[in-house]
C-alpha cells in the first residue's frame, strides 16, 4: 500500500485541487489546536485539582470526577454536533471560521468562570462552557486538514496536531508555575485564557476558505437523518475499531494526567509548590521526548514505511504500557522520570499518526466535521470515565498502584484494537 492510501480516496483525488500551505500556516494551525492542551491538559493536571484540594480536600478524587466528568459528556456531545454544522455552514467568512471564533468565546467564558469559583457548582458551569468551547475548537480546526491541506503535506500536520494538545499542556504547565502563584486559581485560569485567545487569533489571521457551497448544493435538513448520521460511522468495523483504540489510550493518558499531582503528594510525600514544580518536570520531559517520537514516527510512515500504520500504533501503545507499571510499581522519583520518557515515546508515536488514521477510516468525505467531531468523542468519552476509575482506585481503595497498573492494561487493549483493521496496513 502507497502511502497516498492513507487518503480517503475521494480526498486523495481532490488533492491536486488543493495548493500548498506554507510551513507558517501548518505551525499555526497545530497552534490552534494546542488551546485543547491549555484547557484539558494544564487545567485537569494542575491548576482544576489544586483548586479543588483547597475546597474539598477530604473528597478531591471524587469531586474532580464530578467537575472533570461533567465537561467531558457535554463535549462528548457537542464536537460532533457542532462539527456536523460546520459542515453544513453558509458564510461569506466561510463554513468553519465562525464556529472557531464561538468556540474560543466560550472557552474563555468558561475558564474565567472557573477563576472565581469560590464553590463545586460554579466549577461545574465553568468547566461545562470550557469543554463546550476547546471540543468545537478542536474538530472544526482539524476539519480544516483534508478541507485545505494537500496530501503530501498531511503528514507533518497531521502530527503536529496529534501532539498540539499535549504540547500546550506543558507550554500552560510551565507558564503558570513560572509566572503564576498556583495556590490563587484566578492567577493561572487568567493567563490560560490570554494565550489562548493569542493562539486562535494568530491562526484566524491567515487562515482563509473558499466558499465551496452554494445554499442549493446542501440537502434539506432533516432532524431525523441529522441524528442518525451520528450513529452510521460507528457501524464501519474500522472506524469502531479506531475509535475503541483512541477511546483506551486516551484514557490512559488522561488518567496518568489527571493524578500525576496527586500521585507526587499522597506516594511520594511532597509539598504542593514542590509537587507543583516538580510536575512540570515529568511533563517537560514527557512531553519533549512525545513530540520528537511524534515527528519521526509520522515521518517514517509517509516516507520510508510504505504507509504501514499499523505497527507503530500497536508499538506505541505497549511502550505507553511499560511507562505506566514502571510507575505503578517502583515509587521513586528516578524510576518516574524513566517512566516519564518511555510514555512519551510511545504516546508521541501513537499520536504521530493517530490523524492519519482517523482521516483513513472516515466513511465519506462530505461529513468530515461530524465524524472528526465524533472521532474526538473517543478522548471525551476517557475524559468522563477516567475521574471514575480515579475515584475508585483512590477514594475507595486507596492504591495508586492499582490506579495506574489499570491504566497500563488499558494501554495493551488499545494496541489490540488495532489489529482487526482492514482499510491501513
Amino acid at each position: 500500500m502507497s502511502s497516498e492510501a492513507l487518503i480517503p480516496e475521494t480526498l486523495e483525488a481532490n488533492a491536486p485541487l488543493l495548493r500548498e500551505r506554507s510551513l507558517l500556516y501548518r505551525v499555526l494551525l497545530a497552534l490552534a489546536v494546542m488551546v485543547a492542551g491549555l484547557s484539558n491538559v494544564c487545567i485537569k493536571q494542575l491548576l482544576l485539582p489544586a483548586q479543588i484540594g483547597g475546597i474539598d480536600p477530604q473528597h478531591k478524587a471524587t469531586s474532580l470526577l464530578i467537575v472533570a466528568s461533567a465537561g467531558a459528556v457535554v463535549g462528548m456531545i457537542a464536537a460532533p454536533i457542532t462539527g456536523a454544522f460546520s459542515d453544513r455552514s453558509i458564510r461569506r467568512t466561510g463554513s468553519r471560521r465562525p464556529w472557531i471564533i464561538g468556540g474560543i468565546l466560550v472557552a474563555s467564558a468558561g475558564m474565567l468562570t472557573m477563576a472565581f469559583s469560590p464553590m463545586m457548582s460554579l466549577l461545574v458551569i465553568g468547566e461545562i462552557l470550557a469543554q463546550i468551547g476547546v471540543d468545537t475548537i478542536l474538530a472544526v480546526v482539524t476539519a480544516l486538514i483534508p478541507d485545505q491541506v494537500p496530501a503530501r503535506q498531511q503528514w507533518l500536520v497531521n502530527a503536529l496536531v496529534g501532539i498540539a494538545p499535549n504540547v500546550g499542556g506543558v507550554v500552560g504547565l510551565l507558564l503558570v508555575t513560572n509566572f503564576t502563584n498556583v495556590r490563587i486559581p484566578w492567577q493561572g485560569y487568567g493567563l490560560m485564557t490570554i494565550v489562548s485567545l493569542v493562539c486562535i487569533a494568530l491562526f484566524l489571521l491567515i487562515v482563509r476558505e473558499d466558499q465551496k457551497h452554494s445554499q442549493e448544493a446542501l440537502p434539506p435538513f432533516h432532524l431525523g437523518s441529522f441524528l442518525i448520521g451520528f450513529a452510521r460511522p460507528l457501524l464501519v468495523p474500522d472506524f469502531r475499531y479506531t475509535f475503541l483504540s483512541r477511546f483506551l489510550a486516551y484514557m490512559a493518558f488522561t488518567i496518568l494526567g489527571n493524578y500525576t499531582l496527586y500521585y507526587l503528594l499522597d506516594r511520594l510525600f511532597l509539598p504542593l509548590p514542590v509537587a507543583a514544580g516538580r510536575l512540570t518536570i515529568f511533563q517537560l520531559l514527557s512531553t519533549g521526548v512525545l513530540f520528537v517520537a511524534s515527528v519521526l514516527a509520522g515521518w517514517l510512515v509517509q516516507k520510508r514505511w510504505r504507509g504501514r500504520l499499523k505497527p507503530v500504533v500497536i508499538a506505541g501503545a505497549g511502550w505507553m504500557a511499560l511507562g505506566l507499571f514502571l510507575m505503578a510499581f517502583v515509587p521513586l522519583w528516578g524510576a518516574l522520570l524513566v517512566a516519564a520518557a518511555i510514555f512519551g515515546c510511545g504516546f508521541g508515536a501513537y499520536l504521530g499518526v493517530d490523524v492519519t488514521l482517523a482521516l483513513a477510516v472516515l466513511p465519506t468525505t462530505k461529513d468530515r466535521g461530524k465524524d472528526l467531531g465524533l472521532m474526538y468523542t473517543a478522548i471525551f468519552l476517557a475524559l468522563t470515565l477516567s475521574p471514575v476509575a480515579g475515584a475508585i482506585f483512590l477514594d475507595g481503595l486507596h492504591s495508586h498502584q492499582m490506579l495506574f497498573a489499570f491504566a497500563g492494561v488499558a494501554s495493551l487493549l488499545a494496541a489490540l484494537q488495532i489489529l482487526p483493521i482492514k482499510s491501513v496496513q
